[in-house]
């Protein structure tokens, strides 16, 4: 539910901001322009959210997968670049 109310309060601050920033320019308010920054906007966000509060990964778990990975990748980065 958290997704739903991402979405819908970056959409109003997205269509906030265009109106004022058309409002300053004193140009009229296109709202063709304003709907699809809201939509993205909306969109854009609410998938940010989405991944950010996935609840199906185990940060523990996912951790100990990759540390026995840790040393194997270091060993690419020792030394001077030769190039």
């Amino acid at each position: 539910m958290m997704i739903v109310y991402v979405a819908i309060g970056v959409s109003l601050i997205t269509f906030i901001i265009y109106a004022l920033d058309r409002r300053s320019k004193q140009e009229p308010l296109d709202w063709f322009v304003a709907t699809k920054l809201s939509f993205f906007g909306g969109l854009i966000a609410s998938g940010v959210a989405y991944v950010s509060t996935s609840s199906t990964t185990d940060l523990k778990e996912l951790v100990s997968e990759i540390k026995p990975e840790i040393p194997i990748v270091q060993e690419m980065f020792v030394g001077v670049p030769s190039f």
